[in-house]
């Protein structure tokens, strides 16, 4: 007994350990936003985040699909076969929507 923890004191944690880290890191926030230079950096830096985040990719112009269509090149086979194969989902989709209410 002497000397040795008890299971409550082996198991607890400190209390408040990171509170103090973040209440001080809420202080330096609103100390370094309290100047209107500063405001304005913040927002700009956010603004432009977003933007970036926001961002969908553009594809280039020479990989963009649509610039191909109505043209399409007679020595791509594999473009020619998708062509010649033709779009069956829809007539799969239909059909078997039809035979379930048969």
């Amino acid at each position: 007994m002497f000397g040795m923890n008890t299971e409550r004191e082996r198991n607890s944690k400190p209390m408040g350990g990171g509170l103090g880290y973040m209440l001080l890191g809420a202080g330096v926030a609103a100390w370094w936003l309290s100047k209107e230079e500063n405001r304005s950096k913040f927002d700009r830096f956010l603004n432009t985040t977003k933007n970036k985040i926001s961002k969908e990719p553009v594809p280039s112009p020479e990989n963009f699909p649509v610039l191909k269509a109505g043209n399409p090149d007679p020595e791509d086979i594999a473009d020619n076969k998708m062509v010649e194969e033709g779009s069956q989902f829809g007539v799969h989709y239909y059909d078997e929507k039809r035979t379930k209410l048969e």
